[in-house]
């Protein structure tokens, strides 16, 4: 059940960030750098997934 908890915002993360800034001219989204960036960001995304409940859940 953890591992969904993190892997589900990880991987909209990775996408939607991926598309949104590969339309930033400058940015090179095939490099290293540009890979560690995104993932880097998606792997902190996930842990906030694992930590943070939903906004308006009650339970």
């Amino acid at each position: 059940m953890r591992i969904k908890k993190f892997l589900r915002p990880f991987i909209l993360t990775y996408l939607f960030l991926s598309v949104a800034i590969g339309f930033y001219p400058t940015f090179d989204f095939y490099s290293f750098k540009g890979q560690s960036i995104i993932i880097a960001v998606s792997i902190f995304n996930g842990v906030l997934g694992l930590y943070v409940k939903k906004i308006g859940n009650d339970n």
